[in-house]
Parts: structure tokens; C-alpha cells; sequence
């Protein structure tokens, strides 16, 4: 049915137009619209379908750009628990080997830069597998639990605890001012570790046989310092139940 306004001249210009939404659409200008006179014409009908099409890509669109966001969001959540789990001990929630290595060895670095030194403790409970044997392994890991809280109740803010094997803990005590002062928070801890667990009806006491070593003793590596914490740490499991012993700094 031939247009009833306007000669070939207005028919082309109108098409034009709506090529031109078309292209503005495809170019993602969702706001384009083709102009709807009211003839009512063919030329008018496909202005309308293009509008109405233009209508439908730009809430797809929108939904699309709201899906992305809440990926976005879930992606970010994900690798923050990633990196927390490549961090941290599942069963304790300390810090684990990694971690306490990389923590360790920013406090090297930055001990020419401080007044004071730091120190490591190396703790391991004495009858943990008692514990296992005589209530089962969800004893065993609450005990864990227990002492990983207790250990992380004497400590500072700047201090940092591990647990880096199945019942050892290292902590890095940032600011220490001698090995005595290191060994004075070793012993608070013991004690703190002494006290009663309960596992249900059942309670039950443990020591820990804690070995203390020092960054006055010239220890200038990670390994060297925390194996000379370790090998304090053997010296107090053969000097009794829940010794503390600080390294000597001759071994």
C-alpha cells in the first residue's frame, strides 16, 4: 500500500532513519529510537518493530551487564577464599607454614631497621596422641582448636602463631626486648596450655614442651631461627613434661 504523505524523497530519508537506529542499537546505543508518525504506514510498522526490538536487546543487555556484576562479585568472593585457605590452617584458622614463612621473613627484612628483636617460639603438646587414642580424632582436633585459642589469647597484636604440623605451633614474637622476656611468654603460654580440656563428659590435661630462640643469637634466616626454636624445643620434651627451654645460641 503506496505511503499516503510525502513523495520518494520522504520515503528514503524515513528508511534512513531507520537504518541509522538500527546501527545506532547494533552499536549498543540502546536509547535510539526510530520515529513513529502517524500515517501508520509500513515504513512506520518497521520503526515500530525496530523500537521494539531495540527495547528487548537493552533489557537483555541490562540483565547481562547484572549478571556480570554479581559474577564479578562472586569471583572476587572466591579468590579472597582461596588466597585466605592458601594462607591459613583450616582447623585452627592460624596462620600456616606459608604464611608464618613470608610474615618470618618480612621481619628479618626489617631488622636493621628495629630497635628491638624478635624471637620464636616452637611449641609441641606433649600427649596429643594420648588424646587420639584414649577419645578419638574429634577430640584431638578440638584440642588443637583449644590450644590454638589459647596460644592466640597470649599474644600481641603484632605477633603472629602457625600451626605447621599436627600438633606444632611456631609463633613470632615481633618485639622483644631479651630471651628472658621471650621466655617469660613461653611460660605464660605453658600454662595456659596446662589447664583442663574438655571433650564432652571426659576432661583431660596436657603440657606442651615450648623451645624459645632469639634474633640476638645472630640467627639471620628463616630455617636457621626456626630450627634453632625446634631444636630448643627437643631440649625441653628431654628436660621433663612442659618445659620451656631458650637456645643456648652454641648449636
Amino acid at each position: 500500500m503506496p505511503p499516503e504523505t510525502g513523495g520518494l524523497a520522504d520515503i528514503e530519508r524515513r528508511l534512513e532513519e531507520v537504518v541509522g537506529v538500527i546501527q545506532d542499537i547494533a552499536a549498543l546505543k540502546f536509547d535510539a529510537r526510530a520515529a513513529v508518525g502517524p500515517a501508520g504506514d509500513i515504513i512506520d510498522a518497521v520503526a515500530a518493530g525496530v523500537n521494539a526490538l531495540g527495547e528487548e536487546i537493552e533489557a537483555s543487555y541490562a540483565e547481562l551487564e547484572r549478571r556480570v556484576v554479581d559474577r564479578t562479585a562472586e569471583l572476587a568472593i572466591a579468590t579472597q577464599e582461596l588466597s585466605r585457605r592458601a594462607l591459613q590452617d583450616d582447623l585452627t584458622g592460624l596462620a600456616n607454614r606459608a604464611a608464618f614463612w613470608d610474615r618470618l621473613s618480612q621481619r628479618l627484612h626489617a631488622a636493621d631497621r628495629r630497635v628491638t628483636g624478635f624471637a620464636i617460639l616452637f611449641l609441641d603438646l606433649d600427649d596429643f596422641k594420648t588424646v587420639n587414642d584414649m577419645f578419638g580424632h574429634a577430640a584431638g582436633d578440638q584440642l588443637l582448636i583449644d590450644a590454638a585459642r589459647r596460644i592466640s589469647g597470649e599474644l600481641r597484636a603484632g605477633d603472629t602463631a602457625a600451626r605447621v604440623g599436627g600438633d606444632e605451633f611456631v609463633v613470632l614474637l615481633d618485639e622483644v626486648a631479651s630471651g628472658e622476656a621471650a621466655l617469660a611468654v613461653a611460660r605464660r603460654i605453658g600454662d595456659r596450655l596446662r589447664l583442663s580440656y574438655g571433650f564432652g563428659e571426659h576432661r583431660y590435661s596436657t603440657t606442651s614442651s615450648i623451645g624459645v630462640a632469639v634474633s640476638f643469637d645472630g640467627l639471620v634466616t628463616p630455617d636457621a631461627i626456626v630450627a634453632a626454636a625446634d631444636a630448643a624445643m627437643y631440649d625441653a620434651k628431654r628436660s621433663g613434661r612442659g618445659a620451656c627451654v631458650l637456645h643456648s645460641g652454641n648449636g
